[in-house]
């Protein structure tokens, strides 16, 4: 795959940079899908691949309104009643406390890469987790010391594809939107960052989703990665 926006001015170099979560830094991605099938199945609506990748990083209210819909529409056929958004949001939150805190570990390169970076310029994390979740992923890989701040879906109206999360990401870093970074793996993450003015790094980790980004490369463990912070500065 090659990048899907024009890069910047090649004398363009990075003032911050805010990292998504799952999948880019924490290998969660999977758990979260799983989640979804869980909760979905125990509402009697069907989750078929596509759709599956079509929630992949998406908010959890917003992964609950689409169960929500689905049920209801499934309900008005079949008769019976449907949840509200509140109760499917409700289930997936605590179905994603039992499942996702179970394999909270950092993807290969993740830990590196953001110390490295660190060095260098102000970093941050922006994740469509709630906070709680975000803050015991955050505990667990173990990079409090040198992250500036992380944002969750708590903190801003709208989650991922708006680009509020990334938007009061680079407010609390205090730099302007088009001097910082954001790395993402998945369309609605890159979708965001892209609305908030950033430059974008495609991080797919082996996803085959259409990013919408400025650079890619495979995830923070490619050797491209490597090569491109070490032409911004940002290596060793």
């Amino acid at each position: 795959m090659e990048p899907s926006l024009p890069a910047p001015d090649p004398q363009w170099r990075p003032r911050a940079v805010v990292f998504d979560c799952d999948g880019v830094l924490m290998d969660t991605e999977r758990a979260w899908s799983d989640v979804q099938q869980q909760v979905a199945k125990r509402f009697g609506v069907p989750l078929d691949e596509r759709t599956g990748t079509d929630l992949m990083g998406l908010a959890a209210r917003d992964v609950a309104r689409h169960i929500a819909r689905e049920a209801e529409a499934a309900a008005k056929t079949g008769g019976g009643s449907a949840p509200s958004v509140d109760e499917v949001l409700q289930d997936l939150l605590r179905t994603e406390q039992d499942v996702v805190s179970q394999v909270l570990k950092p993807l290969p390169g993740a830990v590196e890469t953001v110390r490295a970076v660190a060095g260098h310029v102000p970093v941050a994390v922006a994740s469509n987790s709630t906070r709680a979740i975000l803050d015991r992923k955050m505990a667990a890989i173990g990079l409090g010391d040198v992250l500036q701040t992380w944002v969750s879906a708590n903190d801003v109206a709208e989650g991922k594809p708006a680009p509020d999360i990334y938007e009061e990401a680079v407010r609390r870093l205090g730099v302007a939107p088009e001097q910082a970074l954001a790395v993402e793996d998945s369309p609605a993450g890159s979708s965001a960052a892209e609305a908030a003015g950033m430059v974008v790094l495609g991080a797919p980790h082996g996803h085959d989703e259409p990013l919408r980004s400025h650079y890619l490369v495979d995830s923070l463990a490619d050797p491209a990665l490597t090569q491109l912070l070490r032409g911004w500065g940002l290596e060793g």
